[in-house]
């Protein structure tokens, strides 16, 4: 716990107390040390004339808002802080900016951890951080606790990749819109939220190939080639559009849909699929299944909107099967080579006798 004295114009001595969240000793000095100096320098916040924010009031009053206004076009943005902010709320929606500390951030990092994954911990936390940097530029606080706080260590991630076998029983107990948007995502690597937001406009049929005109980086903004299968997807997609977009929202045409995920699921349970899979692992079945049938690398990052190769590798992922396959490959070769070792030596020509 600090007690710090803290001196006004005019000689009055006023005592802060708050606590480090810190059980060890001497990082708890530490810590004090720290903010002693920033009330110093006039930099801890103490000195404001209005009272700084609760958690909750900056997220509900100031920061959701301002970001749901200045992503307007990207709204997934905007739902991924709000998700990251009930969790945070929960933990912190009472304490003031300026009294959230490491060591309280730490604790909520291994509380959290005991429920959801690495990386959903560490979502948490990269909008924990964003919103304090906020928090900060508005002129609340000083300083931000997240900074100091490790993220966790991430492991490839769950990644699913989706058999022939459980693509046909899941396609044939998927609803229509569901089977259309589940064919495109499998047969163009496309992401879910890209197939809900395709505009008629973005479709070329007659050379093959859909334009994806957004993505967080410009090189997910990019020409999609279309396989047949896809072709008759959008095809009849258009034909039955009555609004921009290929695959309207059920009660207002003029919007896109936004999740099929009860469809997803309903339709995993009717085709009897366990382990189940994410709609999401329909891109990684594409990305795998195009590794293994010969594309390479570059060019599969270009299909897949990715900046660089190491992304794209962690989308390739050969089935059992293609590993035996590759194993007899490799037995075949080595066999064909002592043949041809052996023959060689055969049909050489013999010396003669001196």
């Amino acid at each position: 716990m600090l007690s710090i004295p803290v001196f006004s114009t005019r000689c009055k001595i006023e005592r802060y107390r708050e606590s480090t969240g810190l059980s060890n000793r001497t990082a708890a000095l530490q810590a004090e040390a720290i903010r002693k100096a920033e009330l110093a320098e006039g930099r801890a916040g103490i000195f404001r004339r209005g009272r700084c924010p609760t958690l909750e009031d900056f997220m509900n009053l100031e920061f959701l808002p301002s970001l749901e206004k200045e992503h307007q076009a990207h709204p997934r943005t905007h739902l991924r802080f709000k998700v990251s902010a009930k969790p945070l709320m929960a933990w912190f929606g009472k304490v003031r900016l300026d009294a959230i500390t490491p060591g309280q951030v730490e604790k909520f990092k291994l509380e959290r951890s005991e429920g959801v994954s690495p990386a959903g911990v560490n979502r948490d936390l990269a909008a924990f951080r964003c919103m304090l940097n906020s928090a900060i530029r508005q002129g609340h606080i000083s300083r931000n606790p997240v900074q100091s706080v490790r993220f966790l260590p991430e492991g490839p991630g769950m990644m699913r990749v989706v058999s022939h076998e459980e693509e046909r029983r899941y396609l044939a107990a998927a609803s229509p819109v569901l089977r259309d948007v589940a064919v495109l995502i499998v047969e163009t690597g496309m992401r879910p939220e890209d197939v809900f937001r395709v505009r008629q406009e973005n479709v070329h049929l007659d050379r093959r190939y859909l334009f994806v005109p957004f993505g967080k980086t410009k090189f997910a903004r990019r020409n999609v080639p279309l396989t047949e299968a896809a072709t008759s997807v959008l095809k009849r997609g258009l034909a039955e559009a009555k609004g921009p977009y290929v695959f309207p929202h059920r009660h207002c045409p003029d919007k896109p849909v936004t999740t099929v995920q009860k469809a997803h699921e309903r339709a995993l349970r009717q085709a009897g699929i366990k382990p189940s899979f994410r709609l999401y692992d329909l891109r990684h079945t594409f990305g795998s299944r195009s590794a293994m049938a010969g594309v390479d690398l570059p060019t599969l990052k270009e299909l897949m909107g990715h900046s660089n190769i190491s992304i794209t590798m962690r989308y390739v992922h050969p089935t059992p099967e293609h590993k035996r396959d590759a194993v007899q490959k490799l037995e075949r070769f080595n066999v064909e080579q002592v043949f041809a070792a052996y023959e060689s030596r055969e049909e050489s020509p013999q010396k003669s006798p001196q």
